[in-house]
C-alpha cells in the first residue's frame, strides 16, 4: 500500500490562503483610511489585497510542483 506524504490537500491550502488574505484585507480596509486620506487608504488596501492573494497563489502553486 502506498501512502501520499505530500502534505496538506491543495484545496485546503487555497482556502486557508484566501481566508487569511481576506482577514488582512479587512484589517487594512479599516486601518489605512484612519492613518491617511480615505480614498488613498482604500486604494492601497485593495492593491495590498491583490498582492497578498497573488503571492499566496504563486507559493501554493510552486509547492505543488
Amino acid at each position: 500500500m502506498q501512502t501520499n506524504n505530500r502534505g496538506m490537500d491543495p484545496r485546503i491550502k487555497d482556502i486557508i490562503a484566501a481566508s487569511s488574505s481576506f482577514v488582512v484585507f479587512l484589517l487594512l480596509l479599516f486601518i489605512f483610511p484612519i492613518i491617511m486620506q480615505p480614498g488613498i487608504g482604500y486604494l492601497i488596501a485593495v492593491v495590498a489585497f491583490i498582492l497578498v492573494m497573488s503571492a499566496a497563489g504563486y507559493f501554493t502553486i510552486e509547492k505543488i510542483r
